[in-house]
């Protein structure tokens, strides 16, 4: 899983040099997140300056089971004078979680509620958002073990997406 996961970072980043060398103002980003709990890709459709969507897919525990979520966000506060190359932002929202796993004593799947709050910053003359962001998940598993997943409160990562 781990091979898999560079090669995409490697291709979007190759990608997206190869496209573009300056930003661009457009409602569509994809990318990659590393959490605490979670590996996803990640596609985001930005509504207006003020909100967007956040759909991801991946792997949970590393490679103990599939996740998929979909989160609504607001852009809670923008800085773009900060830095004269970067625009940095704090955002937040809430959404759902569905997957399966096979982690631990769980066996089965699970859904459940899901929050996001990040803050990162964006090239100004490049299309890429870096960013650190917390997205608490309270799962309930349902199969063999029925229960709580508790690495879902735990998912701190980082995320790299590209605006297209």
């Amino acid at each position: 899983m781990t091979s898999i996961i560079k090669k995409t970072l490697a291709s979007l980043c190759l990608a997206g040099a190869a496209l573009t060398a300056s930003a661009q103002d457009t409602p569509h980003a994809i990318g990659i997140h590393f959490g605490g709990a979670t590996w996803d890709l990640e596609y985001q459709y930005h509504f207006s300056q003020k909100n967007f969507l956040d759909v991801t897919v991946g792997a949970f525990m590393y490679n103990e089971g599939f996740n998929a979520s979909a989160t609504y966000n607001w852009n809670i506060r923008q800085w773009d004078n900060w830095t004269p190359r970067l625009s940095w932002r704090l955002w937040g929202g809430v959404g759902g979680q569905v997957g399966w796993t096979q982690w631990d004593k769980y066996d089965g799947v699970y859904l459940g509620p899901t929050g996001q709050l990040g803050f990162g910053f964006t090239g100004k003359n490049v299309p890429f958002t870096l960013g650190v962001d917390y997205r608490p998940a309270f799962l309930l598993c349902i199969g063999d073990e029925t229960g709580i997943l508790t690495p879902g409160f735990y998912n701190l990562g980082m995320t790299l997406t590209y605006r297209f």
